[in-house]
């Protein structure tokens, strides 16, 4: 939906303090992605997009299955005949890609599905390769130059800047350097096999490791940012490899990672529908994803000019009505307890004046609401924000992160 947008409220805040909000805490580990269903005996990292002509998902991901000891390509889709209800069909996307002689790893795709990014060894550049259309198979095109490093980077693609169109495209590539996230352009062609690099800058700046990244993408309202990256997974190597988000990709702005699970195991490599955040889990040897189902909600960037702008919020894919709603206020330190008003999560707006967007209802299938809007001229400044999640059926109310609009 697509609205106008007056100066509601300014604050001054840099850090979004309240983190996504976990539905079911503890998680648990899920087997709808598990080795089981993928056919395999181990899965070490996902990459899930949404297919809005086939109506289905797409995943890519690291694997091993028996065949070899090195971790190897597996693609297929995910279909669902209710929400959160999947029928996983291998594919042979990456069967043109060569049997590993060591590690292959972050076998992540575009949100167009046309371009297939991942760590290819660990001396040896990120591979590339490309298709025309998403019912061909993937075929080699290049490897990403200087200057990414070469090894594991955790290869990952976020925005589509042009598509790929059989000798030209244009993507944003994220990448590891020491402990930050890093972005950088990366043109694809003229020439085959050229691959163009622009200037990387810092998405996470971390001074304890940071690591796989994943994009959290928006697949409803405008259909011409279907598939835009909104916010980020990753983890950082707190207790272990813990689960964090940060709700914008953009490297201007202070936007914080905010903690959304923490244990002594290892979680990496997430993929997501909506809110259902699949992470790679493991103890001694990888199994079953942990399952973080989370409400949460990406923060906005707008020039003070004025400029539209989007906001995406998630919840769990759902059968049940999960009504949706986004609060602009001044924020709150520390969040207040509304219990047992509210079932899990803390408000983080202070309650005086806060000011509610149009309700909305979360998509059942894909977990996800979006606001689009048309704003005038603000005032540089912040607009701190809050997203809640309504469960019609069990009256439960989860009050995700705090997030922001960035007005520059």
């Amino acid at each position: 939906m697509r609205y106008a947008f007056s100066l509601l409220c300014l604050g001054a805040t840099l850090v979004a303090q309240e983190p996504p909000v976990l539905v079911t805490s503890p998680p648990v580990p899920d087997t709808r992605f598990g080795p089981a269903a993928l056919g395999v005996v181990e899965v070490s990292q996902y990459c899930i997009t949404y297919n809005p002509t086939a109506q289905n998902f797409y995943i890519t991901a690291t694997v091993k299955n028996g065949a070899t000891t090195f971790w190897s390509p597996w693609s297929g889709t995910a279909t669902y005949g209710s929400p959160g209800n999947y029928t996983i069909t291998p594919n042979g996307d990456v069967a043109n890609i060569p049997p590993p002689t060591a590690d292959y790893f972050a076998f992540n795709h575009s949100s167009d599905q046309l371009v297939l990014v991942f760590d290819s060894g660990p001396s040896t550049p990120v591979a590339v390769w490309v298709r025309s259309n998403t019912s061909q198979p993937f075929t080699q095109f290049g490897s990403v130059p200087s200057p990414v490093p070469v090894g594991y980077r955790d290869a990952a693609i976020g925005n589509t800047i042009s598509s790929w169109n059989g000798s030209t495209g244009a993507y944003e590539l994220l990448y590891l350097n020491g402990n930050n996230v890093m972005k950088v352009d990366m043109t694809l062609g003229p020439a085959a096999g050229q691959v163009t690099l622009g200037t990387p800058v810092t998405v996470v700046n971390a001074t304890i490791a940071a690591h796989s990244q994943s994009p959290v993408r928006q697949y409803t309202g405008v259909p011409a940012e279907w598939g835009t990256a909104r916010a980020l997974m990753h983890s950082r190597n707190d207790s272990s490899a813990d689960a964090f988000f940060r709700p914008t990709l953009d490297e201007n702005v202070a936007a914080p990672s905010l903690l959304i699970y923490d244990d002594g195991n290892w979680k990496a490599n997430p993929g997501n529908i909506g809110g259902s955040m699949f992470w790679a889990y493991a103890t001694t040897t990888y199994s079953d994803p942990l399952l973080l189902d989370t409400v949460c909600m990406s923060s906005a960037v707008v020039p003070s000019a004025g400029g539209a702008l989007t906001i995406c919020a998630w919840a769990p894919p759902s059968t049940q009505t999960q009504i949706g709603f986004v609060m602009l206020g001044a924020l709150q330190t520390p969040g207040i307890n509304l219990s047992p008003l509210v079932t899990r999560g803390l408000l983080g707006l202070n309650p005086a004046g806060i000011v509610f967007l149009p309700a909305q209802v979360f998509d059942q299938n894909l977990g996800e609401i979006s606001y689009s809007f048309v704003t005038g001229f603000l005032p540089r400044g912040t607009i701190d924000m809050q997203v809640g999640a309504l469960n019609v059926s069990t009256n439960q109310i989860f009050l995700g992160n705090n997030a922001v609009i960035y007005i520059q």
